[in-house]
Order: structure tokens, then C-alpha cells, then sequence
């Protein structure tokens, strides 16, 4: 499917159809759907998603070395999901033309476009991505028995999130070695210091927080987030009023059954600076959360605002000379 109605389509197959799509919109809260309307005919085409809960909806994109020519970033273009997901179809008299579970693939014509889309899924923005060679863990070593790469994924995309409402960060990945469903985990359950780095090699080593070999934790109870912690709103901003309830907590943030994750990438650098950047925001915000319908201005606009009547100052005016009063 395609959100520019000027593109054509080199090729497709009998079971595909194309279909060029306006602006979407995200709606319902038992029943999620994308509402797209069409270009044709004031159709419709309603993309029902899997799941109520927002984080568990995974738009997938493929790792760069699928397009080694291309720019890394326009592999975000193209979108597609884990698994089939229901479309209905209806003309502009309400008939319904489609109505079952298919594949979707996405084509956007512009990369901030998808970011946006992907964004308004998950509730979670994306604000990073890196090509991951091999992803494993002390659970499913980096090679099998007979030393091939197996891992729990390789050749895939690793995002980085954060998260709307509380603004936290996570990174996801698919495990396409193992289960084919995608691992998403909270970059503050893991320590912050990256010790197992190897530069040469392009790895980094995450040790979850806590985790020596067994359940026990032995962090500083003051910096370790509470359940009701993670659900605080840090920033609030209008656009976004209509989405103070927070989700339930995914399966990634209740339970941790790894003790480290370990990854290799094709741009080992880029994701350094984000760790960074991602892990000391986490880390360092303890403050009270706001209530639920608290709204903030950032500085610029409010240094806009007009000052209230009775305080406003008025303009200078220069005083007239003296003989400029006598007759």
C-alpha cells in the first residue's frame, strides 16, 4: 500500500493489489484500526491492528545489506508486520469490497512519514535505528553446537523508543533465530557502563541491572524505577491530551529472564552515543510526577505570551523641550 496516489507499481502479483492511501488516523482503544482514507472514490480501507496494547505492535523493517546501494535510512520506507493483519475495503456507499487477514506492506514516500506512522502504532516515538549483524544473549549463545552464527536474531534492524507518555527508552529487535517474535526491552534494566565492548569486533555486551547469575538485585533502591514510576508522565504537551491512560506493561518490562544482551552491528559507533544518551535520561529523571492533566509550554512560546494588562509596560516616549510648550 502506498501513501502517494502519483505512484506506480513496477510489478505485483495476482493475490496483491495496490492501494494509494491519504492521511491516516489511529482510533479506538478496545478495537484499534488505522483509518485510511483512499484516493479513488472516497474509499476506505480500515487496517485492523493485532493488538489493544500499542507496544506490542511491531512495524518491521528489513537491514540495509537488503539494499547495500541505498541510503541506510530509506529502508524505513518500507514497512511490514510480523504477521497478517485484518484490512477491510469499503467504497464510498459503505459496500465492504475486502474484509480478511492478509500481509500488509507499506510503502511511504518519505522516511519521516513512516517515523510518524510507526510512531502513532506503537505510541512510542523512534528516534534511532541500527543494523544489527547478530544479537544474542546468555540464553542463546552467539553460535550453535557446530559453530554457526545463530544468536537469537541476525541481519535485522534494531530500533531504539521512547515512549510518549513517560518518556521512557527501549530497544527492540525480531528474534528471527529463534521464536520469530520480537524482543523489546527498556534500556534501564541494563547498567549503564558498557564493559563488554569490543571496539574491533563492533560488539557491545548490555548486562541487565542486578543480574549476576541469579533473580537477586543489588542497585541502589533509590534509582531502581517502580512499576508505578514507569507509568508517570514526565512531560505532557496538548497534542497528546488524549492519551493520558497509560498501556499495561509489556512482558519485556515485568520479567527479564536474560542476564545480558549482547550485540554486533555494521555502525558500532552511531549506537554508542545513543546509549548514552538514552540510558543517562532514564537514569537521571526522579522528580514528581505530573498530574494527569498538567500541560506545559516550552520556554520559547512562553516567553511570547503577552504580559497580563495591568503589569504590561508601557513604550518610552521622549519629553517635548521646554520651548516647544511656550506660545
Amino acid at each position: 500500500m502506498y501513501d502517494d496516489p502519483d505512484r506506480n507499481r513496477d510489478r505485483y502479483t495476482p493475490d496483491e493489489r495496490t492501494v494509494y492511501l491519504g492521511p491516516w488516523e489511529v482510533v479506538g482503544s478496545e478495537q484499534r484500526r488505522v483509518l485510511w482514507p483512499c484516493s479513488y472514490q472516497n474509499e476506505l480501507l480500515e487496517h485492523y491492528l493485532p493488538s489493544d496494547i500499542p507496544s506490542e505492535i511491531h512495524p518491521h523493517t528489513l537491514h540495509s545489506r537488503h539494499r547495500q546501494y541505498h541510503d541506510p535510512s530509506d529502508m524505513e520506507r518500507y514497512l511490514t508486520f510480523p504477521e497478517p493483519h485484518r484490512i477491510r475495503y469499503t467504497t464510498d456507499e459503505g459496500v465492504c469490497i475486502h474484509d480478511q487477514y492478509i500481509p500488509v506492506r507499506y510503502e511511504f514516500t518519505t522516511v519521516e512519514g513512516s517515523l510518524q506512522f510507526q510512531g502513532d502504532l506503537r505510541r512510542r516515538d523512534m528516534i534511532n535505528y541500527f543494523d544489527v549483524d547478530v544479537a544474542w544473549t546468555n540464553v542463546h549463545g552467539r553460535t550453535d553446537s557446530f559453530g554457526k552464527v545463530k544468536g537469537i536474531g541476525a541481519i535485522q534492524r534494531l530500533k531504539m523508543w521512547r515512549d510518549r507518555y513517560t518518556t521512557f527508552h527501549s530497544i527492540s529487535i525480531l528474534a528471527n533465530k529463534t521464536d520469530g517474535q520480537y524482543r523489546e526491552y527498556d534500556v534501564h534494566i541494563f547498567e549503564g557502563e558498557l564493559r563488554g565492548r569490543d571496539d574491533r569486533a563492533k560488539q557491545v555486551r548490555l548486562n541487565v541491572r542486578g543480574r549476576r547469575g541469579s533473580a537477586a538485585t543489588d542497585e541502589n533502591p533509590q534509582r531502581r524505577p517502580s512499576f508505578a514510576q514507569r507509568l508517570r508522565p514526565r512531560v505532557r504537551s496538548a497534542g497528546h491530551a488524549g492519551q493520558a491512560n497509560p498501556e499495561p506493561p509489556s512482558p519485556s518490562q515485568t520479567s527479564v529472564d536474560i542476564r545480558y544482551l549482547s550485540l554486533q552491528f555494521s555502525n558500532y559507533r552511531r549506537f554508542l552515543e545513543a546509549w548514552l544518551y538514552a540510558h543517562s535520561s532514564d537514569r537521571e529523571f526522579q522528580g514528581v510526577p505530573f498530574p494527569p492533566n498538567h500541560f506545559e509550554l516550552p520556554s520559547s512560546q512562553a516567553s511570547e505570551l503577552s504580559s497580563p494588562e495591568p503589569y504590561r509596560s508601557l513604550d518610552t516616549v521622549p519629553e517635548p523641550d521646554d520651548q516647544d510648550g511656550s506660545g
